[in-house]
């Protein structure tokens, strides 16, 4: 409405100025011009304010929904990504299946280095699987303390075999990780894959159930199922 009645003025003084040419009607026209450059200004500040403010509520939501340690997405971000995931998943099939880690003996690390040894872990680890993750939809979490979660959508061959290719490599990936003056990192891995009657609480406790057969039966190594182990 501003830019609208600021123009008028414009399109008025000029009018004025070739009706009644004289001192007048020229700072008239002048002031005119000036009235409509300072809407012009004000209306690109207030764009810009605006894409300001949109810029900073994005970085706060991003901020809000990550874990500050390890950059990885947080756990009130699992809790939603992953509803939506089984909502898909019961409506349209789209297949889904999720991967837990628990990197092996890190109490250790904290009582014998300290916990800022153990912050270290935690972090080149995360940043270790979300280098060798495959796709960006591919979403990985701090789950809790050292637990940590990727939930993999439409997979690009059947679920068991997608998970196998990406427990194996990012078992590679671990392998290779070097956190300086500190012991070499594993993790034990376990899956849960939904089906037709499971609930979202039984996949996450298949998952859970497989990591703790990983540590029972030497850890460094993943279980599919209680009789699919990866090492």
């Amino acid at each position: 409405m501003q830019f609208i009645v600021g123009l008028l003025i414009l399109v008025n003084s000029f009018v004025f100025l070739f009706i009644n040419q004289g001192v007048y009607s020229g700072i008239f026209t002048v002031l005119g011009i000036a009235n409509f450059a300072l809407i012009l200004i004000n209306k690109k500040g207030g764009q810009q304010t605006q894409q300001d403010l949109e810029n900073l509520v994005e970085n706060l939501n991003e901020r809000s929904s990550k874990d500050k340690l390890t950059g990885s997405w947080n756990r009130g971000t699992f809790d939603r990504h992953l509803n939506d995931v089984y909502r898909r998943f019961k409506l349209f099939n789209e297949q889904f299946f999720v991967i837990f880690f628990d990197i092996d003996y890190f109490k250790k690390f904290n009582d014998t280095y300290g916990h800022e040894a153990g912050d270290r872990v935690l972090k080149g680890f995360s940043e270790c699987i979300i280098k060798h993750s495959r796709r960006d939809k591919d979403r990985f979490f701090r789950y809790g303390g050292e637990e940590f979660v990727i939930v993999v959508v439409k997979p690009n061959i059947p679920p068991k075999e997608d998970a196998t290719v990406i427990i194996k490599n990012l078992r590679k990936a671990v392998s290779g990780l070097d956190i300086q003056g500190l012991p070499k990192v594993t993790c034990s891995m376990g899956v849960g894959f939904p089906d037709s009657v499971k609930s979202k609480e039984e996949i996450l406790q298949e998952a859970d159930e497989n990591v703790y057969r990983a540590k029972e039966n030497g850890r460094n190594r993943a279980y599919l199922d209680k009789d699919t182990v990866i090492i």
